[in-house]
């Protein structure tokens, strides 16, 4: 589980204790425009249809990708009275997804029955930096197209023996590539099988999955 989320109140900060023990994937990219969002969607159906694992995602980013999913679908929105008192989540396909990702909304969403918590940080920022390192599994998704590579070895590179312990992912780039990185940082990467529907998971994918999710 997260191993610390915190709640804002009246005279400063609260440590919340978890209640269960949902799991919290933190995924955040080497750069803009790695495939973050694409992923977390994708493993979000993967285990709630899949899996049967009760899945919500938090926006914790300035994307507003959320927004602009649930206007080009018209998905209604799930209010639930006990924790919030406006619609700041919908529920697609079993997914719950929330707008506004932060400690207090982590922590109600802690609070709940959900299972599995995935969190869209979006490109690695320095504020979003300790949080990430807070969550169960910290997913960093690459791009290892030459233009884009820059971002993803210089992490590497600050980061040091710490990125050893994050799950490192790519959609794009040569096999090549990928094996001189992982020849020189010690890591390995694994290849996101392409998908161009974020909501479908077909056999490759969803075995794909298992393996992340064992």
């Amino acid at each position: 589980m997260h191993a610390r989320t915190r709640k804002k109140q009246d005279e400063g900060e609260k440590e919340v204790s978890m209640a269960h023990t949902a799991q919290v994937m933190g995924i955040a990219g080497a750069g803009r425009g790695t495939g973050v969002t694409h992923f977390v969607i994708q493993a979000a159906n993967y285990l709630c249809s899949c899996r049967q694992k009760k899945t919500a995602i938090l926006q914790w980013n300035p994307q507003k990708d959320l927004e602009k999913i649930r206007a080009f679908l018209g998905a209604g929105g799930k209010e639930d009275s006990r924790s919030f008192k406006k619609k700041d989540h919908f529920r697609l396909l079993g997914v719950d997804y929330y707008y506004e990702g932060d400690p207090a909304v982590l922590a109600a969403c802690m609070e709940k029955d959900y299972q599995e918590i995935l969190i869209d940080f979006g490109k690695v920022r320095e504020e979003i930096f300790p949080e990430w390192l807070r969550c169960t599994k910290k997913v960093l998704v690459a791009d290892l197209s030459e233009w884009k590579l820059e971002a993803f070895l210089g992490l590497l590179t600050e980061k040091g023996e710490a990125a050893k312990e994050w799950i490192c992912m790519t959609a794009f780039g040569g096999e090549i590539m990928k094996q001189e990185i992982e020849r020189q940082f010690h890591i390995s990467l694994k290849q996101i099988p392409l998908s161009a529907d974020a909501f479908s998971v077909d056999v490759q994918t969803m075995e794909w999955f298992a393996d992340i999710f064992k």
